[in-house]
């Protein structure tokens, strides 16, 4: 699948320039900076390694790093956007029209009707849009199929497709999952607590996409079509903590990573990571780390190659 979701710089692979299976199915590349739109493709698994990117659909935006996966829906149109210092690596799986279907009737139909019906009829697979951190069910799933693709070894078309299928089905049983979690929000029907899940995950994915910026409970809210006293009941019954608790981790956990990866002055990253001073940075750092910030540069940085036109984009933002 050529064009979106690849940076420029391909990703080392070998690829069977004879199967129309490989050529579908793996998107990589890496590079610092890179938009590209599309008015809908199929169904997708997308992941970043060393960096984020902003993913946009109609209504929502999704921040997806190192720490997690997004899905993306057949014909979803979305936009990616990387502004990175770091080289992000991106590795994106596509999934061939009817196999999400093929995989949930055989997870969900009878026996006797799998016989009757061996090929899947009915209702088109639909997957809940949010960015997931990783699990132990897709993502161990998605490492092997990106370490087989960047080994540099031929890949076989009937190994890949046990493997894809495998994938849907971690997929469609993780999203099964969902159903269970929602019985803990404060509803009494079913489709009611479901859509509450669904308004506090926009909630979760708007504070993950805008970690840089002051955000107000108000404005969660409006994100997430929710009255900020019900935001946050819900988001405290749902995830065990609440918004700001969440928001915090989030500008953390970046600002872990720019620590490690980069050579960006802590005062900078404190800013860019929506941080308001660089003591109550370094004050929440030590408090949950047990080291500053530049004990921890000296403890786990990393010597990387950086972007310097994309590192003054990121200090300075746009005019």
């Amino acid at each position: 699948m050529a064009g979106i979701d690849d940076p420029g710089h391909k990703c080392d692979s070998v690829i069977d320039p004879d199967s129309a299976l490989q050529q579908n199915v793996f998107t990589s590349g890496r590079g610092h900076s890179y938009f590209a739109q599309t008015p809908g493709l199929p169904l997708s698994l997308k992941c970043m390694f060393n960096g984020r990117a902003l993913y946009r659909i109609p209504g929502r935006e999704f921040s997806v790093d190192d720490g997690g996966y997004l899905i993306l829906n057949n014909r979803q149109p979305y936009s990616i956007e990387i502004a990175s210092p770091t080289e992000v690596e991106t590795f994106v799986l596509w999934f061939p029209d009817g196999w999400a279907e093929d995989a949930l009737a055989g997870l969900t139909r009878p026996n006797e009707r799998l016989l009757d019906e061996p090929v899947a009829k009915g209702t088109a697979a639909s997957f809940f849009e949010h960015y997931t951190p990783h699990d132990g069910m897709v993502s161990p799933k998605a490492r092997e199929l990106r370490r087989v693709f960047r080994s540099g070894h031929v890949i076989e078309d009937d190994w890949l497709e046990e493997k894809l299928r495998e994938l849907l089905a971690a997929m469609v049983q993780t999203q099964s999952g969902v159903k269970q979690q929602t019985d803990a929000l404060p509803a009494a029907r079913a489709s009611t607590r479901e859509e509450l899940w669904r308004r506090v995950n926009r909630a979760r994915d708007f504070l993950h996409a805008h970690l840089g910026s002051p955000i107000t409970l108000s404005e969660v809210a409006v994100a997430a079509c929710l009255s900020p006293f019900h935001l946050l009941r819900t988001f405290h019954s749902a995830f065990r903590q609440t918004p700001h608790q969440y928001l915090q981790q989030c500008r953390l956990v970046r600002a872990k990573f720019l620590l490690e990866r980069t050579r960006i002055p802590v005062t900078a990253i404190c800013l860019d990571c929506g941080f308001a001073s660089l003591g109550s940075f370094s004050a929440l750092f030590r408090k949950s780390c047990g080291m500053s910030p530049r004990q921890w540069r000296a403890k786990r940085g990393i010597v990387v190659e950086e972007n310097s036109k994309i590192r003054e984009v990121y200090l300075t933002g746009p005019e």
